[in-house]
Order: structure tokens, then sequence, then C-alpha cells
């Protein structure tokens, strides 16, 4: 709820300071939504950063002029300005400020769109061919469970298996994904999904099942998670807060994973998603073939369609930045593995 009486106190009634009212603005219209009201403050702090060096430091201030403005400053970083920043950072903080506008002043007067004011594109095209070998994967989780990490390796095996975000799989209750297993061959991603995807909110009550196919592979993961889960509701130790154990899961992962010649946790998605690839259309995923591969367009799309909703995405042009596209790309900008991931 608003601080003040009315809506043309300080920051629309949500607070003094504008990073704190705009912070304030999006609990009230996302209550729940914790993971998403703290990426969009993050951001948000950064245009208040911004909009001091102007001189505004209230909301009533800003119009759409001011977005502009800010599009101009985000874009002279883009063409290497100050601290560099990729196409789908500056879009993304173009966007936040779009969302809390919205919560602070309850309309959309005051909005700008970042494709177009940026005049760039995000767009990520994988050229690079994941590794798609078991082998590979299974000797770095035995050097990880050597070194007492066993819940690590079990991550690792199911953001490979099942497609899942790191989150996503840490937050994973395996004993209920072999019962929806057993009971239809998937199961249904709702936990750690990005955005509050996959979950019902007070402000988003209908929900768009994510299912998963549950491959031979994938079961005996599942079930050796389960184990290490025990009787929790997830992989996390007790006592260890998720953030933390996150953490964790990047500081170890990393350096063995490279060792072993894979690249990162979002390849390991990537290698899921090729495997699907070839599953629905019977062809190689456009990054294993060079693209040279002649494939029917509505097949090549409905596959696409899957994969994204299968891995937690809205729009299927993200599933080229994990197998490729089948055209020739040039790339207009670079989209950061953790805003894919």
């Amino acid at each position: 709820m608003p601080q003040f009486s009315t809506r043309n106190d300080h920051n629309f009634g949500f607070g003094r300071q504008l990073s704190y009212a705009g912070r304030n603005a999006l609990r009230e219209i996302m209550p729940g939504q914790f993971c998403t009201v703290a990426t969009h403050a993050v951001r948000w702090k950064q245009f208040c950063a911004w909009s001091k060096t102007q001189n505004i430091c209230e909301a009533h201030q800003v119009n759409n002029q001011t977005l502009k403005h800010y599009a101009v400053y985000l874009r002279a970083r883009l063409e290497g300005q100050g601290a560099p920043l990729s196409v789908a950072t500056a879009q993304n903080l173009l966007s936040t400020c779009n969302v809390v506008l919205k919560a602070l002043r309850g309309n959309e007067d005051i909005r700008i769109k970042p494709a177009e004011a940026l005049q760039a594109k995000r767009e990520k095209v994988r050229t690079e061919t994941p590794e798609l070998s078991r082998e590979k994967l299974a000797q770095a989780q035995a050097e990880l469970i050597l070194k007492g990490q066993e819940r690590i390796a079990a991550v690792l095996g199911l953001c490979r298996e099942l497609g899942l975000r790191s989150r996503e799989a840490v937050l994973l209750d395996c004993h209920r994904a072999l019962e929806q297993d057993k009971a239809c061959g998937r199961i249904d991603i709702e936990r750690g999904t990005k955005g509050g995807r996959g979950k019902s909110t007070p402000t988003s009550t209908s929900r768009v099942e994510r299912l998963v196919p549950v491959s031979d592979y994938a079961r005996i993961v599942l079930t050796q998670a389960a184990k290490l889960q025990g009787k929790n509701d997830c992989l996390m130790p007790v006592g260890k807060k998720l953030e933390d154990f996150l953490a964790l899961v990047r500081m170890h992962s990393g350096p063995v994973l490279k060792k072993y010649g894979l690249n990162n946790r979002h390849d390991l998605r990537a290698a899921y998603a090729c495997e699907q690839y070839h599953r629905m259309t019977g062809c190689s995923a456009p990054v294993l073939s060079s693209g040279s591969t002649l494939i029917n367009k509505d097949i090549d799309h409905q596959a696409r369609k899957t994969i994204a909703v299968q891995l937690g995405h809205h729009r299927s042009t993200v599933v080229s930045a994990y197998i490729g596209s089948h055209q020739p790309h040039k790339n207009k900008g670079q989209l950061p593995k953790h805003d894919i991931e």
C-alpha cells in the first residue's frame, strides 16, 4: 500500500526516495514474486542513479522524454562510450522502467519501446557445438562426488537430462517428479522458474504447465537425486540458503566442467535442446549440421515452440541460442548467458 494519503505525494505515495518507492510499488503489484521484484529493483536502481545526474529525484518528473534521454545514454554505452553494455541488458533496463512506472503511476502513459529506442536487436544464435557426450559429464560428476559435492553433481545431471536451470534443478522435488513420471511420463516444472513462470501467483492465477518429458537417462538421474534429497522437498541442504547453495554450484561446477571439455551449465541445457530437436524432427540441430540440413519450416517451427516451453521460455526465437539456426545469421547483439539460462 502507498505510505501516504494520496498518489500526489512523494513518488505517488510509495516513499521519498525514487529507488525505494519503485521497489515498494513492485511489491504491491507483484505479491509473492520475490525474485522478479528483486531483479526489477536492481535495474530500477540504475535508472535512479542516472536520473540524479539529470536532477530528477521524483517519479512525477519522469516523462516519455526522460525515457528517450535514458535510451540515448544506454545506446552510447552500447557504442563503447563509458562502461560496456550488452544489447540484452540495455533492453532489460528500459523494460524495467516501463514496469516500475506502471506500478508507480497505475497506468501506462509513460513507456518506451526498448528495441526501437535503442535501434538494436538482442539476438544470439549458437554457432559453437555443445558437448553431447554423457561420458564427459559423468567424469565431471565423479570428480565432484570425490570432493564431497554429491548434490552439485546431481544438479548438473538434472540440468543435462531435463533441460533445467540450476535454480530449477536445486528446487525440484525429485520424489514428486518420479511420481509424475510414473503417472504420465512427464514432469511439471513449477519451482525456481524465471520470472515466476510455471506457477500461480496472486497477480497471475492461471498458469501454463511446463511439461518436460522423462527419458531413461532422466529417470536414472531423478532416482539418484531423490536418494540425496531424502525426506526434504528439494536438493538444497538443510540449513543452507538457496542463494548460498547456488553460489556453491557455480563455484564448484564451473572449473570441473571446463576440465572435461564442457563449457558451462548453459551448455548442458543446449545439449538437451539439441537432443529434443532431433527427437522431434528426425534431423540434427542446425548447430550440429552447420545449418545445412533441409527441413520443413512448419516442423522446425513447431519443434522450436515445444522446446522453448520445455526450457522455460516464452519465445521460440530464443531457442536459436541453444540449437542454432538454419539461416545465415549475423549477431547484432550479445545475449548474456545469465539472461537466457
